[in-house]
């Protein structure tokens, strides 16, 4: 909660700078964001609604992030960015996902495909799993190992997408200062070339 409670702080802080904070839809976004963060998570622990529940946090967060991003890149760029969307609208987006990838109940609560109730794992709080509530053909204990599994495939994930955003970071910060290095250079020659060209011209004159 704390990580998603920083993430939410400093999405609103890139936010605040806009002149679109006082628009009533805008707000309201950003109210229902807000909501969404500090909800406490309950998997039903039904698997006709475990997927639908649990990407309703993946998908509607990260959507609204990334919406209202994109409304603040265009109200800061002049040419409304014609050619790419900007690297930074994707970004909160993407950080959200690898919260919520690195808690792991997100997605575990997803691919629990048995019947039960949330609970406290013994051993291991504050995690949670879905308890069985009835015993069928797999012993509890089992399901208490898929369920730790699918918490470890959940941060794996996490883990991937923070090395993917990291590279790409880099691969855009190297690409904005070689592009700079170039335009001073061809500035350079520019200028050298206009020098030459005006001695030139004195020497015949």
């Amino acid at each position: 909660m704390d990580s998603r409670q920083q993430w939410l702080t400093r999405l609103k802080n890139e936010l605040s700078n806009s002149p679109l904070v006082s628009n009533v839809a805008f707000g309201f976004i950003l109210m229902g964001l807000e909501k969404l963060v500090e909800l406490e998570f309950e998997c039903p622990c039904n698997p006709k609604w475990n997927g639908v529940f649990s990407s309703a946090f993946f998908i509607i967060p990260a959507v609204m992030a990334f919406t209202l991003m994109l409304i603040i890149q265009g109200c800061r760029c002049d040419t409304w960015c014609r050619k790419t969307v900007s690297f930074s609208s994707f970004v909160p987006a993407i950080v959200w996902l690898i919260l919520l990838f690195l808690d792991g109940q997100y997605f575990a609560c997803a691919m629990t495909d048995w019947k039960g109730r949330f609970v406290i794992v013994d051993k291991a709080a504050p995690q949670k799993w879905c308890e069985p509530t009835s015993e069928g053909d797999v012993t509890p204990q089992e399901l208490m190992l898929r369920s730790q599994q699918l918490f470890v495939v959940s941060q794996v994930l996490g883990i991937f997408l923070l090395i993917i955003i990291c590279v790409g970071l880099i691969v855009y910060v190297i690409r904005e200062s070689c592009q700079q290095e170039s335009e001073v250079q061809d500035a350079d020659v520019a200028e050298l070339t206009v020098l030459r060209m005006s001695s030139l011209r004195t020497r015949t004159t």
